[in-house]
């Protein structure tokens, strides 16, 4: 029984059944969160030109962001996978796992001796700690599906060099050729790691014919140079082509920015900002430990399936047969390799003068083009130094603990940015079943976490358009904390923005302005009623003069693209509220007040104190002041130090809007009385 085990064991670790093991390491790490994760940043840029211009819209957007075959390959998937988030997530997520499984099979075929070594990197390598945007699954699926692809092009060209049958080396050497070709095209995120094959080449012919040093560079100069045309014409297709289509948006500036000697010890500081991450920042800022709150459950499942997998691992560890051989040689091979190729992944995000180490939260993106070299040296090193296989397989088993721990509290904060794009999403929706096209939608803020101005106006592009181009853009949203757009709606000027390939072009007339849900409020629509509304912020009250409120098309079939907004939201007192603010402004006044009696046999809770305005209005316009009196009542009493002037201002209006009555003025009157008494 026990050889039994040990043989399992040693197939999962090392053998036929690894595949098995790191799904189930990635599934702890990524799959319980997954069905949660939505779109972000440069997704909605990707979804919204793919859906609303088609392939012409996305190459578009390839071209301005200096990445078009990049853009057309998207377009290729785009077709296959269709715009559902869970298919993109899977998506970007298989490419993660088929990139470990070729690094296993990489090493493997590399140094068949170093069997644990081979599997932990593999391991490590698929759950990485550090690169915080697994979730931004479109903007990145390109940038891992390449990763996948260029460790596949090194397995041929180590495979090649290890045939003797002639048909199948020049078979593997094209494959790798060619593999070579299509990663370099797409991206030049590893334009520099290609030099690791270089390395790899030099280790497996002075393997294979234990030739000395310069007989084995020689015969590694020959066979490198089919890639060195390769690269040639890379460069030239990256450096000359491009920047003839468009501004390139990722120029080598290092050289510009420094000069004589400055250079030198900018490069140097530089490098040891990447180096200092690679080898302690990633463990320190993957544990947080400023943030680290083990009363929170999100933390508390992260630590708990960390725990899990460090477990599996040790175990498998513990009773694998396989076990590694102690050459140092290999070792040496190994430590060289995983060094040179983290250096050389470094030097992309160099060379644009990116500093890892910096605060915001998309920087760590330029060290995962290391990752490989970091995986391989971190665990080369560790299986070196210490003999002990307790203690070596306790840390390289704490590794994979911290890393699964850092993607489920990473992945918590890309779930609670979906959540918040969905309450905005569709109480926009529910609340303005479309838009005028040429409308610039006003808002008080960006909509959530992991967004920004392009991205917000993506997505409500997305949500609006009707499939005509992308320029001229239909739709835009400014956001008033981004820039101050007053100037230009108060003197009549235009409202114009180019971003990436959209560009948007509106009278300052044709405005909405709408503020997103937050601290306990819904999605709003603003009117004259706002102007004394407390929970504003400071910076969308000098836009509530301009609202444009007929832009809103109150009748329309639109409905949001299901497999990306999904079929419908929770119906909770927002649903009730914007409901009843659409059918408001419909002149359909029982249909508010109808929601309102549903809302409330249902026992939905309250919301934000205001938000009782539409009922109220509706109650007015229908006569049925009294109704409109008690719901006054009823709103003012939940925060009265807060709201009673913008209720006093709701009064006011419906004393000046509608016609006289005995019912009016005695409600009217009782209302001020009401609301003086709160004061």
């Amino acid at each position: 029984m026990n050889i039994k085990i040990k043989k399992i064991a040693s197939e999962l670790l090392c053998g036929k059944l690894f595949p098995l093991l790191l799904f189930v390491i990635m599934a702890c790490t990524f799959a319980v969160q997954l069905p949660q994760l939505g779109f972000y940043l440069d997704d909605w840029v990707s979804i919204a030109a793919y859906d609303q211009g088609g392939e012409e819209g996305l190459i578009a957007f390839g071209i301005n962001d200096s990445r078009p075959f990049a853009a057309w390959v998207t377009a290729k998937f785009f077709k296959i996978l269709g715009t559902g988030v869970l298919q993109w997530q899977i998506i970007t997520l298989f490419w993660r796992f088929a990139a470990a499984i070729t690094c296993f099979h990489l090493l493997s075929c590399t140094w068949p001796q170093k069997k644990q070594v081979n599997s932990f990197t593999a391991l490590l390598f698929g759950v990485f700690p550090y690169f915080r945007h697994q979730a931004i699954c479109i903007a990145y699926f390109m940038i891992l599906m390449q990763y996948f692809v260029i460790l596949l092009s090194f397995l041929f060209t180590v495979k090649a060099l290890q045939t003797e049958k002639k048909s199948l080396k020049y078979l593997l050497f094209f494959l790798s050729y060619i593999t070579s070709l299509f990663h370099l095209t797409c991206l030049e995120y590893y334009l520099s790691l290609e030099a690791a094959r270089l390395i790899l080449i030099f280790i497996v012919i002075k393997k294979r014919d234990k030739a000395n040093f310069s007989k084995t560079a020689e015969k590694t100069i020959l066979t490198y140079i089919p890639y060195i045309i390769i690269l040639g014409y890379i460069l030239i297709y990256r450096f000359i082509y491009i920047p003839s289509l468009s501004r390139d948006v990722r120029q080598v500036n290092m050289f510009t920015k420094y000069q004589g000697i400055n250079i030198l010890w900018h490069f140097l500081g530089l490098f040891l900002q990447y180096l200092t991450e690679a080898v302690l920042g990633i463990w320190y800022r993957s544990i947080n430990p400023s943030s680290l709150d083990l009363t929170v459950r999100n933390t508390q499942l992260g630590l708990g399936l960390g725990i899990l997998s460090a477990s599996i691992i040790f175990f498998l560890l513990s009773k694998s047969f396989s076990k590694d051989g102690d050459e140092d040689k290999e070792y040496s091979e190994m430590l060289f390799l995983g060094a040179a190729a983290m250096i050389l992944g470094f030097l992309p995000g160099m060379a644009i003068d990116i500093s890892p180490a910096s605060s915001s939260n998309y920087q760590d993106r330029y060290l995962l083009p290391s990752f490989l070299g970091i995986a391989i040296f971190f665990v080369t090193t560790i299986a070196y130094l210490l003999h002990n296989h307790n203690v070596r397989n306790i840390i390289l088993s704490s590794m994979i603990c911290i890393a699964v721990l850092f993607q489920i509290r990473n992945s918590y904060m890309y779930r609670y940015s979906w959540k918040y794009q969905q309450q905005f999403q569709w109480q926009l929706k529910w609340r303005v079943p479309d838009i005028e096209e040429n409308t610039a939608l006003v808002g008080d803020g960006v909509i959530a976490s992991f967004m920004g101005d392009w991205a917000d106006s993506s997505m409500v592009f997305e949500m609006y358009g009707k499939h005509k181009g992308v320029r001229p853009t239909p739709y835009w949203y400014f956001n008033v904390g981004e820039d101050n757009y007053l100037s230009a709606i108060g003197t009549d000027e235009p409202l114009y923005i180019q971003s990436k390939m959209y560009e948007f072009l509106t009278d300052s007339e044709n405005i909405l302005i709408i503020t997103k849900p937050e601290y306990g409020k819904c999605a709003w629509v603003l009117d004259e009623a706002d102007i004394d509304n407390p929970y504003l912020e400071p910076l969308i009250y000098q836009y509530i003069p301009f609202q444009n409120k007929s832009r809103i098309i109150l009748d329309s079939n639109h409905h949001l693209p299901k497999d990306i907004f999904g079929s419908d939201y929770i119906h909770d007192w927002c649903y009730y509220f914007e409901k009843a603010d659409l059918a408001f402004d419909r002149q359909d006044y029982s249909e508010a007040l109808r929601l309102y009696d549903e809302l409330t046999a249902k026992g939905i809770g309250y919301g934000n104190p205001t938000e009782f305005r539409p009922f109220i209005k509706s109650a007015a316009y229908a006569g049925e002041w009294e109704k409109a009196l008690e719901l006054t009542e009823i709103a003012n009493a939940i925060a009265p130090d807060k709201t009673t002037d913008f209720f006093e201002n709701i009064w006011q209006i419906l004393d000046r809007d509608l016609p006289g009555s005995e019912a009016k003025s005695t409600a009217v009157f009782a209302a001020r009385d009401i609301l003086k008494s709160t004061r």
